[in-house]
């Protein structure tokens, strides 16, 4: 008899989601991806034709080309519309950025070519459990005491989770028949249902409080009214730019303990301010296992909101974090929510667009009782030395969205060690909550001159000097000079020029400093008309804050970082009449929003300190 081993490439694209079939990509040929009833995808910014994919089985990677418009993005990355990446197994695809997940799959199979009689038996591949655990010697004689499998449950846990992932975590490079994976997958179940038989019978492994570097399995939900309504399995949900986690068990509630994560929760067991990779964390104090539990007793829905910006950067890996989510909650030992902001939108910490969806989409229609319910974060604005040697607060951030929320606020420090709470923090300048919307933005009567002029307006970026120039100026004749549109001042300064020989203009410039007004002015004094300055009151921190809420609420203006408005702010000069304004009139300014949903975010903090 004669046998010959044979292996067969294979390549997939696996929805990570598991929303819909593993999709075929054959060895060089092109398969396009879009909103099409193959992927389920309906969301009308995914393009029928989003992106197309070229595997290469030989070297195991994907070329992926975006063809649709809106971006696609990989491991957190945009493409870009006709831009080219190869893609490697371990990354992961958005078919949309932020949404959607795939992975490529590729997968080796071994056959056996067997020639013999029909009388020769064929070779049987006698493996056992223990076999497909892939354990030591010793592991195997413990698996045969189901006694012993209970006390040595983290070995099994992590053999149960090499082979327990669904098929879209796998990375299939072993040699197992699809007959043979069926078969593990049936003794695996056998041997579970053991062990957990004995383990319910030894009362002594009941609520053991968790040893330092335990890999334990989730205790049961305590009892809570909303037992009936509580997940039946943890599962993960992808929205654009905010991913979700539900835990098992966990359920709708009218009081939620909210905690941030890291730094709340946990620390980096390596020291480093940010993580070396997945397995560097450790809880924060041993007091947390007890509280966590005390607080699910007590009806408590636990939840943590985390800013992972680090996504969108691509310096994190979504996969990679959310193994880490997934094993932060089981060392937890209790039924978590957990909401991670991964871009710089809605969701990012302190708007409080993680504890809406929270409020809408993930806790059944039952109203939140705010007052009785938390928030516990690290990024309080607490000052330099607020206790000995400690240090100052990376933000404000967090006490921020519990004021955004409503919702009481503690430390860690006060929460979880009972620590008296500190007066040593700063709030930030501009408060929202006080702006006065009554105001006039300029005094009435001054809006406009009957006679040709140059209206020059000087204010920080976002201080609403467009919207000053298109619904005030505008409709009562004068034309827009705006370098936003031009590019340059030079442009500028020619436009203005020929602006002004038959109508009034208005230049929508910072104009910060004396030297560029001077600019204008001299144009005005060539042409013999007068130049009325028009200085927005508008402070640093309030366009600032006017600058987050416009990016959030989808503007189309470029970002603006604190350093540009921070070296503006330091080459700022007040504008007076003895540069040659036949006038300087201040304007307040005074916020016009389209529903009163932008209303009410507008008047929540926005930035993190």
């Amino acid at each position: 008899m004669s046998r010959h081993k044979t292996s067969t490439v294979s390549c997939h694209l696996v929805c990570l989601q598991h929303s819909h079939q593993p999709i075929p990509l054959p060895d060089g040929e092109t398969v396009i991806i879009g909103r099409t009833p193959q992927t389920q995808i309906i969301d009308p910014r995914c393009s029928r034709k989003q992106v197309s994919l070229t595997a290469n089985w030989t070297k195991r990677d994907v070329k992926l080309i975006q063809l649709g418009v809106n971006n696609s993005s990989v491991d957190g990355k945009d493409v870009g519309k006709d831009n080219e990446l190869i893609v490697k197994p371990s990354s992961t695809i958005f078919v949309i950025a932020g949404a959607f997940p795939h992975r490529i799959n590729f997968k080796t199979t071994s056959k056996r070519d067997d020639s013999a009689s029909p009388s020769t038996p064929r070779a049987t591949n006698k493996r056992t459990h223990t076999d497909h655990l892939n354990c030591s010697d010793s592991t195997r004689k413990k698996l045969k005491n189901s006694k012993e499998i209970a006390k040595n449950g983290k070995k099994e846990e992590e053999c149960e989770k090499k082979h327990d992932k669904p098929v879209a975590m796998q990375d299939h490079e072993g040699n197992d028949s699809d007959e043979d994976l069926r078969q593990k997958a049936v003794k695996l179940s056998m041997l579970k249902k053991e062990a957990s038989k004995e383990v319910s019978a030894s009362s002594g492994s009941k609520n053991r409080p968790p040893n330092k570097g335990d890999c334990q399995a989730p205790a049961k939900s305590l009892p809570s009214s909303s037992s009936s309504l509580a997940a039946e399995k943890s599962e993960w949900t992808s929205h654009e730019q905010l991913q979700v986690f539900t835990s098992r068990g966990v359920a709708p509630h009218r009081k939620v303990a909210a905690f941030d994560m890291d730094g709340t929760i946990i620390l980096t067991r390596s020291g480093k301010v940010f993580p070396i990779d997945q397995d560097d964390w450790k809880i924060l104090h041993p007091n947390v296992f007890n509280k966590m539990k005390e607080l699910h007793s007590k009806g408590f829905k636990i939840v943590f909101f985390t800013n992972q910006l680090g996504v969108s950067k691509g310096r994190t890996n979504i996969e990679e974090l959310k193994v880490k989510v997934e094993n932060i909650v089981k060392k937890l030992q209790v039924p978590v929510q957990v909401f991670i902001a991964t871009h710089e939108g809605k969701y990012r910490k302190p708007c409080d667009g993680m504890w809406e969806k929270l409020v809408k989409n993930y806790n059944n229609s039952k109203e939140i009782d705010l007052k009785a319910s938390v928030y516990v974060g690290d990024a309080a604005g607490r000052e330099k030395d607020w206790a000995p040697k400690k240090k100052k607060d990376f933000s404000c951030s967090d006490r921020l969205f519990a004021l955004n929320v409503g919702v009481p606020f503690f430390t860690p420090e006060e929460f979880f060690l009972n620590e008296k709470p500190t007066k040593k923090f700063a709030m930030p300048l501009f408060d929202p909550r006080k702006l006065d919307s009554e105001e006039n933005s300029v005094p009435p009567g001054t809006f406009t001159s009957k006679k040709k002029e140059v209206a020059l307006l000087v204010g920080f970026p976002a201080c609403g000097k467009s919207y000053f120039s298109l619904h005030t100026l505008k409709p009562e004749g004068y034309k827009i000079v705006s370098r936003d549109e031009l590019g340059s001042w030079q442009k500028c300064v020619q436009r203005a020029k020929h602006y002004l020989a038959d109508s009034s203009i208005v230049v929508d410039n910072t104009n910060l400093t004396v030297e560029e007004r001077a600019r204008y002015i001299k144009i005005a004094k060539d042409a013999g008309v007068s130049c009325r300055c028009f200085a927005f009151t508008t402070s640093v921190e309030h366009c600032r804050h006017n600058e987050r809420f416009r990016q959030i609420s989808g503007g189309t203006h470029a970002k603006i970082n604190a350093m540009v408005f921070n070296k503006m702010k330091s080459t700022y000069s007040e504008p007076s009449m003895k540069e040659g304004f036949s006038q300087v009139i201040n304007v307040n300014f005074v916020p016009s929003f389209l529903s009163k949903a932008d209303s009410v975010r507008y008047n929540k903090f926005l930035l993190e300190s």
